[in-house]
């Protein structure tokens, strides 16, 4: 079972050293971020050399995730398709480069999200960057909507093709941010999904994560935040207006990804609190 913990790199710098990291056997660094141009950067370099020396020294493999929804308020499908244009050979290259220079063990593709009209688009630039990276010994993942059902679904996962799944190692599904729900990041999302890409996509269910919240909506207040304002609420999936995942609704998520698919993805790790309410710690007792 894979435990990939999304390490948030614009939030909580200095928390990784303190975290109790056991049950992970990935961190995805978060975020690469891209240029219409096909060039890629990182805002701060010194920390994405610290945390692949951390997680490697830990044992942990370590992916870089590409992407994300926005570069600060900049939101960047429309960079990706851009890139697909008229950049896409100079993507490819300029993230493998990334991934030599730093040695990451992978990378995380989070383009959020390809449109139907991209659709093969998108297909070439995860076929051309599986291929670069498997000739390396790497292995890529891709990060993909929740959406199962309505309107989300053509816009949001109709590009997610086939030939994608199958070039891909595994699939992140972002099981939170679902404020149309009772909570935002529920255990039936994560089954509902899991049963559309497995039961009807016939995804293989090693290659399929589902996700863990440890942040609430809609106030977008971290765990550790949560934490310091009431600590019952390491028993909660909900105070005031927030919905989120306490420790019962992480243990449930845990045993059932164990038994059930690939692991779980966390949006973010670096939110957890040091102590007995450790949402990680959670985690390494139920699995």
């Amino acid at each position: 079972m894979k435990v990939v913990g999304y390490y948030n790199s614009f939030a909580r710098q200095d928390a990784l050293s303190n975290l109790f990291v056991t049950p992970l056997t990935h961190i995805n660094y978060a975020f690469l971020i891209p240029k219409e141009n096909g060039d890629v950067f990182f805002y701060d370099e010194n920390n994405a050399r610290e945390v692949v020396k951390f997680a490697h020294d830990k044992g942990i493999k370590i992916f870089v995730s590409v992407g994300g929804f926005c570069d600060r308020e900049r939101p960047l499908s429309s960079t990706f398709e851009a890139i697909c244009d008229n950049n896409l050979e100079n993507f490819i290259l300029s993230v493998i480069k990334i991934v030599q220079k730093y040695d990451f063990d992978g990378v995380d593709l989070d383009w959020e999200y390809p449109t139907k009209q991209y659709k093969k688009s998108f297909e070439l630039m995860v076929d051309k960057l599986s291929y670069r990276l498997h000739i390396l010994k790497k292995e890529l993942s891709i990060a993909i909507h929740r959406a199962v059902d309505g309107e989300a679904k053509e816009c949001r996962i109709v590009a997610i093709s086939d030939t994608v799944i199958k070039a891909a190692d595994w699939m992140n599904i972002m099981t939170y941010d679902a404020t149309e729900e009772c909570n935002h990041s529920s255990l039936i999302r994560c089954m509902k999904s899991l049963d559309y890409w497995h039961s009807i996509r016939k995804v293989p269910r090693n290659k399929i994560m589902i996700g863990a919240a440890f942040y609430a909506r809609p106030s977008a207040k971290l765990y550790c935040e949560l934490i310091e304002e009431d600590d019952k609420n390491f028993f909660r999936d909900s105070f005031k207006d927030d919905t989120f995942n306490g420790c019962y609704t992480i243990k449930e998520k845990a045993y059932f990804a164990r038994f059930n698919c690939g692991g779980l993805i966390i949006w973010a790790i670096n939110y957890d609190t040091f102590d007995k309410t450790s949402l990680l710690r959670v985690i390494n007792e139920a699995i």
